[in-house]
């Protein structure tokens, strides 16, 4: 009988959290964008014997659009005709130390809204144990997945970020984006 309550128990209070957490998404709508160089322009990450090549838009916003889809209501792609109360510029970046084999993805996460200045600015770096030579991909996106929840919990906390989702002031974000692609970027050596 008691080991029936114990069950009992874990099941409630398992689906009770579940439910909490799908309830708690923050509301607001997001517009993401990755500068266009992080489509085209790969990077290479060091190793004495392997070339390895790593184009670091498409499992950058895999990663990002994941995690920011699980903490916030209203996350899109920025496109031209569409609608955000604010725009969340990510700059990935990837290194590969091969020595320890550790892959470190860091992402520089500006916020901006009408006013053309970033509203706020957050650094978020992780590391990911792995080979280069085996699967790749695989540690590369769960590095990037990490540092984006450590990027999504700075944003549910940051007091500006929160307060432009809350004025319910839609912007065009097409425009805010196609002037952020000529931006350069912020970091260019690491």
């Amino acid at each position: 009988m008691r080991r029936f309550l114990c069950k009992l128990l874990f099941v409630f209070f398992s689906f009770s959290t579940l439910s909490y957490a799908a309830q708690t998404k923050l509301p607001g709508n997001i517009a993401l964008h990755i500068a266009k160089t992080h489509y085209l322009h790969p990077v290479r990450l060091l190793h004495p014997y392997l070339d390895y090549w790593h184009m670091k838009g498409p499992l950058a916003e895999k990663a990002a659009l994941t995690s920011l889809q699980s903490r916030f209501a209203h996350v899109n792609e920025c496109e031209q005709d569409n609608q955000a109360d604010v725009v969340l510029l990510l700059e990935p970046h990837m290194f590969y130390n091969a020595q320890l084999r550790v892959f470190h993805a860091e992402y520089i996460v500006r916020a901006y809204t009408n006013s053309g200045e970033p509203i706020t600015r957050i650094k978020k770096h992780a590391e990911q144990l792995g080979e280069l030579g085996i699967s790749p991909e695989f540690f590369i996106g769960k590095s990037y997945a990490k540092a984006m929840e450590a990027v999504v919990a700075s944003l549910a906390t940051d007091q500006a970020f929160l307060a432009s989702l809350d004025k319910s002031q839609p912007i065009k974000a097409g425009e805010i984006c196609k002037n952020l692609d000529l931006q350069p970027l912020e970091q260019l050596y690491y």
